[in-house]
């Protein structure tokens, strides 16, 4: 319930917002990355904290499939094909219901990905 709660007030900031920060879709520097995190701007501060989140979760769950000797071999992969892959793979898994499925979105984001590239 929590994280409905964070994840709608999070969409409602982000599209509610009178001048809303364009999407940044240059090289990720790390001045991009300071300017993100440190502009007191709920928008951005909102893109930071979901970037480390994501990071902090990629981070812990690599740990995981390592333990289990599962690791994960990903071909390049641009966002835009990741999106793909999740939506085709939540589609797969859920019979076009997404709203079927118990998991967190992020572990199935995770596998999404991860389906059909377990290192060999």
């Amino acid at each position: 319930m929590r994280n409905a709660i964070v994840a709608l007030t999070l969409w409602i900031v982000l599209t509610s917002a009178a001048h809303a920060v364009e999407d940044y879709t240059g090289s990720f520097t790390t001045q991009a990355l300071y300017t993100m995190c440190s502009t007191n701007n709920p928008i951005s501060r909102s893109k930071c904290n979901l970037y480390l989140q994501g990071l902090l979760y990629g981070l812990n769950i690599q740990k995981f499939v390592q333990d289990k000797h599962m690791p994960v071999c990903l071909p390049a992969m641009t966002p835009e094909q990741a999106r793909v892959h999740i939506l085709q793979f939540i589609d797969g898994m859920t019979g076009g219901k997404p709203s079927t499925n118990g998991d967190s979105g992020d572990w199935i984001a995770f596998m999404g990905v991860a389906a059909g590239h377990i290192c060999k």
